[in-house]
């Protein structure tokens, strides 16, 4: 409890906390990608998460959600959807903006403490292999919508993806079939490379942080507000799943992939510096099992080296005796 609320954790909470507030209020957190727009603020959530544990990124993505339902009411960059579901429900908009960041934060916590705990490569390669391949069915889904665009600019699905999406078992066996693709490209990747287990454990954190950020604000949006008639125009008789990704568009695909090479490179500079940790529980790295099983191979074949000439003088005396 004292690493988590020392005076280096509480600059390193105001850094990111000053952050998050020039992301919200100014333009700067908003990168515009085309017709959509790419929000950063969910990165100073997962250096929190790496840094504080899961208690800081609690913290942080409760701060996160606290800016986000600012916004609502005009403060810093506006969110027009936001002012509509104020109109609505002010409790149930405060709801959908502040819990699922708070829990985003504690979840990106327990992931990085989970992932720096892994001791066995196997396991960690196979955990690493799982992630990618939860992103490439996000980026099959999310990249079907960049086939084509309607007269505003804004991503949509042709018809015939959208048949495709709705036919069950096509899409279903298209996305396992990525998805074992992906996992054996990441598990061969990770496991040829030889990334340190911080590397790897900052970029699964930042991603996970991305993904569960829109994954638990959609599905406050549809389980708080899927009774009204704003969302019940937008849904227009779709099912959930083909609205959320309609909706979201490419946009949550794109702040997967910057949060996830951003968080790595942060949370890697940052343990280089030794400004942050490791969890307790945690091995230095992973990647030094091989380096240990090549000292003790190093040191085995130094002790033949050395017991051989021993045996020889031994055998010699031996024999200047019998005579």
């Amino acid at each position: 409890m004292k690493s988590k609320f020392s005076v280096r954790s509480l600059v390193l909470l105001g850094l990111l906390t000053a952050l998050v507030a020039v992301f919200s209020m100014t333009p700067i957190g908003s990168i515009p990608v085309g017709p959509l727009s790419i929000t950063l603020n969910v990165i100073p959530v997962a250096i929190a998460a790496i840094a504080l544990g899961p208690i800081g990124g609690a913290i942080m993505g409760g701060i996160f959600g606290l800016f986000s339902f600012l916004q609502c009411f005009g403060i810093g960059v506006s969110s027009p959807m936001g002012v509509i579901l104020l109109d609505i429900n002010p409790f149930f908009t405060f709801i959908q903006r502040f819990i699922p960041r708070v829990l985003d934060g504690f979840l990106a916590g327990l992931i990085f403490r989970g992932m720096t705990s892994v001791k066995r490569l196997r396991a960690f390669y196979i955990v690493t292999g799982l992630i990618n391949a939860l992103f490439g069915i996000a980026l099959f889904i999310s990249g079907m919508l960049l086939v084509s665009h309607d007269k505003n600019g804004k991503y949509k699905m042709s018809p015939e993806l959208y048949g495709m999406m709705s036919s069950g078992r096509l899409v279903a066996f298209v996305c396992i079939f990525t998805g074992i693709i992906c996992f054996l490209v990441g598990y061969l990747f990770v496991s040829s490379k030889k990334l340190s287990q911080i590397q790897v454990s900052c970029a699964v954190t930042g991603f996970s942080t991305a993904f569960l950020n829109t994954l638990f604000f959609m599905s406050a949006l549809v389980l708080l507000f899927g009774n009204t008639e704003y969302l019940k125009e937008k849904i227009d008789g779709r099912n959930i799943l083909l609205f959320i990704v309609t909706f979201v568009g490419v946009n949550a695909l794109f702040e997967m992939v910057i949060t996830t090479f951003i968080t790595c490179f942060v949370g890697n500079a940052l343990f280089k510096a030794k400004l942050i940790k490791l969890p307790q529980a945690a091995p230095v790295a992973i990647v030094n099992e091989p380096a240990k099983k090549a000292e003790k191979t190093v040191e085995n074949t130094a002790e033949k080296v050395t017991a051989k000439p021993a045996a020889n003088k031994s055998g010699k005396h031996g024999k200047k005796k019998k005579k």
